[in-house]
Order: structure tokens, then sequence, then C-alpha cells
């Protein structure tokens, strides 16, 4: 039987192929993702914060409440507690993403203000327009209106005064 003629190198070619194009996966998804950042604002009670999200959002948090803000596009912004003011400046809808609990707010370039309680919370706009999305389906809120939201269904969706849509805020 003839002797088999093995090439030393053989092995450690293949190991070292297998090594690089792992190195090279890596180095190329790290390069192409975009790590997610997360800033928390929030406030103490007596006092009051506007902060800039993006360039075109600014956020007025009222006393006692809290907001996180992702880095991703559309900005993610969920309202932790308390009240919150969005200004969202441009005229390009869908700039922003809001969950608050379960429930999902974007928005069509407005102006409004989102309350949280326990079981939901309020959303009042100033101007524009804002789509609320629950369980039940897509409603839409316009200017100058109230609605109540608990995750499941949007209630009492009313006309309200300029005064009222945040009233704590300036």
């Amino acid at each position: 039987m003839p002797g088999v003629i093995r090439n030393r190198w053989v092995p450690f070619v293949v190991h070292g192929s297998i090594v690089a194009a792992a190195v090279g996966l890596g180095l190329l998804s790290w390069f192409i993702a975009k790590p997610i950042t997360t800033r928390l604002h929030e406030t103490i009670p007596g006092q009051r914060l506007t902060v800039l999200a993006t360039p075109d959002i600014a956020i007025s948090l009222d006393a006692d409440s809290s907001v996180a803000v992702t880095n991703t596009e559309p900005s993610g912004i969920e309202l932790l507690r308390g009240n919150a003011f969005f200004d969202v400046r441009g005229n390009q809808p869908g700039k922003l993403n809001l969950k608050v609990g379960t429930t999902y707010i974007r928005d069509t370039g407005t102006r409004f203000s989102v309350s949280k309680r326990a079981a939901g919370g309020s959303v009042a706009v100033a101007n524009g327009q804002v789509e609320i999305l629950v369980k039940t389906g897509t409603y839409l809120i316009g200017a100058h209106e109230r609605a109540n939201f608990d995750g499941v269904q949007v209630t009492g969706q009313r006309v309200i005064a300029d005064a009222e849509v945040a009233p704590w805020h300036r």
C-alpha cells in the first residue's frame, strides 16, 4: 500500500481561513449595525424640564415625569410616568413613535401632550394630528381634541380649548 503524503500546512490554512472569515463577518456586522442607545430624562417633584430628543423633536416634562429616548429612526420615545408635551417640527409625518404602556402613538407633524395613568392615559392635540394604535384599531385625534386610552380602546374623544392641552406647560 503506497504511503499517504500529507502537507503539514493544510490544517493551518483551513483553520486560519475559518478564523479570518469569522473576524471579517464580525467587523462587517459592527460597521453595518448602529448600536441602539437609550437616554433617560426625568424630573423630580416641583421641577420641569425641556429637552431636545432630536433637532426636530422637543419634549417638555411636567413635574415628576420620565421619558426614555432611543436613537432609532423614527425616534422611539417611551413615556414612563407623568405628563409630557411634544413639539414635532416640520411637515413630514412619522418622525415620532411614542409608547405609553401598551399603546403606541404616531405623530403627523404636530404639537401634543400625553399623560400616563395606571390604566392607560390621555392625549391632547394642540395642532396637527396623532394616530393612537390600540388592540381594537387605529384612532385619529385631530387639533383641539382630547382622547383617553387604555391599551384596548380609545374613549372620551372630545373637543377642548387650547388651555387644556397642557395646562402645566408655559
